[in-house]
This record gives structure tokens, C-alpha cells and sequence, in this order.
């Protein structure tokens, strides 16, 4: 495929300081496609502290150079003005940005962004100053109709302008591209994966015991992630079969409500919140359970239950899209979404049969199918097929 490219990823959400962990899937995406060629990564974020109007930090590693513009978060509370002002600077935050990425690593051959909304305006606008071509990789949930945040006039214009002008649409699973599809946001589709990160999550011996724990990692968002109807049925799992243990990993708005139903129910003793957890204690978390339970009512993929089965672990989850999907019986329990009766049946079953599972097995679905190296593999092909064109 000739030469190595200059791919710049620009990314709605992205690893920072002030969130660590948000939107590591797509720093994963960026290590995929640094396998095959040179990566740089543009990310602006607003700082409420910041000191200067803008902050560079920048970062690199044999494989990719990321710079993270901070600005000024904008506190006028008069609406009309506060959104001008946001925009002129987040947009000004970007230019600045590219000028100095472009002083240390050269004009980019093409873009890759990462969800449309907000990095969008700022990937197109200097897509079209650098005639730059790009792609899109998407996998926000809004377009699904179950969520229903892609609404106003704006957002739908701008988003359906910044998508019409992509060399390539990269929705994370089929269920995303029908949803995209089903707003009138056509365009030339090809499904990408999230990538799993297999060299981190990896299975650990695990001592079997009489007690069956279960996993959850959401950010507890109950109309999304449904954890109310995962700890009730729970709750009447543990009535049958009190050797069950659930631990819940996250944070949220919605935390205490669902610490107060458990209090309520009188599972507490039962039940261990652990609030957000970085890589390494969450492939403790992983490891330690005998299942990972998600009770989803939609999903744009689900890389939760990719990091599962990572660490050979099987999964109980709701058919709400994406990975969930793909579930066998050699890889876990489906059940309808908000059947809490299904979802207590299949914990008690599991809690009877979990030693059936293979572990090795399920670590291979990953293997074979959400690595760095075939996810990288197609994003190379992808790119060579959009630059070769521009060059034709």
C-alpha cells in the first residue's frame, strides 16, 4: 500500500486531564491506525481554570504525537452570546492548534474524526482551508431512535453538511449505520469496529468458589443502561440463590439512586459500588468476576463485553445492539431488553453452570475478530483506497 500516510485524528471525545478515561476507544482507534502509519491527534477541550485563553500540551510515543489544546471555558450566562463566544473559540482554539501540529509534523494527507458533534465543525473547516480530505468513524447513540439526542435544527444541519463532505461514513456497528441511516444521513458506509484492547485486558487465573459475582461498568445512565432493572432482578435472583454478588463499576448522576433502591431492597450488603476505574484496576474487576451483566436498552457497539470476553469471561446482556448481537451460547446469556424476569432466570442459570464456560474460547472470539492489528489492517486499506483517489 505504498509509503506510510500522516493521519490526523481529531476527536470529539478524547483522553485529558480533567477525564482520563473519555473516549479511550477512539485513542485505541489512533494506536490501530498508528500500526500502519504516521498518527498526530488534535483534541480541544475547555478548562473552567485556565489561566491563559490557551493551553498547548503535548505529548508522543513511538507511535503517535497528541496535542491537547485547553481554552478559556466561556461563563457569560446570556445565551445568544455565550454560544458565539464558544464557538469563536473553540474554533480559534483549533486553527491555532493545527498551525502548531503542522509546524512539528507537517500538513496531515487525511482526517480521521471521531464522532461528528462538536470536532466535526472544526475538522471540516480545516479540511477545506488544507484541502484535506476525510473520514468519519461514529458511535454515539443519540441517532438511535431509543435515545433520541439528535434533535434541532442546528445539529441536524451541521451534522448532515460535515457527513455529505466524508470520503467515508464509519459507523461501529450495523445497528449505528441503520439508525444514521434512518435520519436521512446517507452517505458512503462502512461498518468499523471498536477496537478491544487485548494487550491490556487479559484473562487471570480465577479460584472458584460457592459465590457467583457479577460485573457491571456503565456510566449509569438508567435510560440507557437500565442498572435500576439489573439490581431488581437481582434483588429476586438473591431470593432464590443468596451465594450472588454484584459489583458496579461508575459513576453518575443517577449513583445515589441506585446505591438508595439497594438500600431499599435490602441487597446493599450484597451489592459494591466502586465508582470509575482506571485500565489496570479494571482488569482487576474484570478478573475477579465469573460474568459481566449489562441490561442495555440500546447500544451503538458495547465495548465493555469486547473487554470481557478479552479477559475470557462470558457475559449476561440485554439483545440492544452492537456486540450484543453476536452473543452464542459458548459466549454467554442474552436476554430480551427490560425482562427482568428473563435477566433473574439467566443469573440463577449461570450461577448453576458457570464452570461450562471456556475461557480460551472466549478470549479467541476477540482474537480473531477486535484487535489493534485487524482493526488497523482495515483503517490502512480504507485510507489508501480515499488517498488514492485524491491522487487519481
Amino acid at each position: 500500500m505504498g509509503k506510510q500516510k500522516h493521519i490526523l485524528f481529531i476527536s470529539s471525545w478524547y483522553p485529558n486531564r480533567n477525564n482520563p478515561t473519555h473516549g479511550i476507544f477512539n485513542l485505541h482507534f489512533a494506536e490501530a491506525a498508528a500500526l500502519h502509519n504516521q498518527v498526530s491527534v488534535l483534541h480541544v477541550c475547555s478548562e473552567t481554570d485556565l489561566k491563559a485563553d490557551l493551553e498547548f500540551v503535548e505529548s508522543e510515543t513511538d507511535q503517535i504525537y497528541t496535542l491537547v489544546v485547553y481554552y478559556k471555558k466561556i461563563k457569560t450566562k446570556i445565551p445568544v452570546l455565550s454560544q458565539f463566544l464558544k464557538r469563536k473559540k473553540f474554533l480559534e482554539a483549533y486553527e491555532k492548534g493545527f498551525l502548531h501540529l503542522k509546524s512539528k509534523k507537517g500538513i496531515p494527507d487525511l482526517i480521521h474524526l471521531n464522532v461528528v458533534m462538536p470536532a466535526g465543525i472544526g475538522a471540516s473547516r480545516l479540511s477545506k482551508k488544507y484541502e484535506i480530505p476525510y473520514v468519519v468513524n461514529e458511535g454515539w447513540t443519540g441517532y438511535m431512535p431509543e435515545d433520541g439526542s439528535y434533535k434541532g435544527l442546528i445539529q441536524k444541519t451541521l451534522t448532515k453538511k460535515i457527513l455529505a463532505k466524508a470520503k467515508f461514513i464509519l459507523p461501529v456497528s450495523k445497528d449505528l449505520q441503520e439508525a444514521m441511516m434512518n435520519q436521512g444521513l446517507n452517505g458512503n458506509y462502512r461498518v468499523m469496529p471498536n477496537v478491544i484492547n487485548t494487550d491490556e485486558f487479559l484473562p487471570q487465573t480465577k479460584v472458584q468458589d460457592q459465590i457467583t459475582r457479577f460485573l457491571h461498568i456503565s456510566t449509569l445512565d438508567d435510560k440507557q443502561k437500565n442498572v435500576k432493572g439489573i439490581i431488581r432482578a437481582f434483588y429476586n435472583a438473591l431470593i432464590v440463590e443468596p451465594n450472588l454478588e454484584l459489583t458496579i463499576v461508575g459513576e453518575g448522576t443517577e449513583k445515589k439512586s441506585l446505591q438508595d433502591l439497594a438500600i431499599k431492597l435490602a441487597c446493599d450488603s450484597k451489592i459494591r459500588f466502586r465508582g470509575r476505574l482506571m485500565e489496570k484496576e479494571l482488569l482487576n474487576a474484570y478478573n475477579n468476576c465469573d460474568a459481566l451483566l449489562m441490561f442495555s436498552n440500546y447500544e451503538s457497539f458495547g465495548v465493555v463485553l469486547g473487554e470481557a470476553f478479552s479477559c475470557g469471561k462470558p457475559v449476561i446482556t440485554s439483545r440492544a445492539g452492537g456486540l450484543s448481537n453476536e452473543i452464542t451460547k459458548e459466549l454467554g446469556i442474552r436476554v430480551e431488553k427490560g425482562n427482568e424476569e428473563q435477566l433473574k432466570e439467566a443469573l440463577l442459570v449461570f450461577s448453576k453452570n458457570k464452570a461450562e464456560y471456556d475461557a480460551v474460547k472466549i478470549r479467541d472470539y476477540v482474537l480473531k475478530n477486535y484487535t489493534k492489528a485487524i482493526v488497523g489492517k482495515k483503517l490502512a486499506e480504507l485510507y489508501h483506497s480515499v488517498l488514492s483517489q485524491k491522487n487519481a
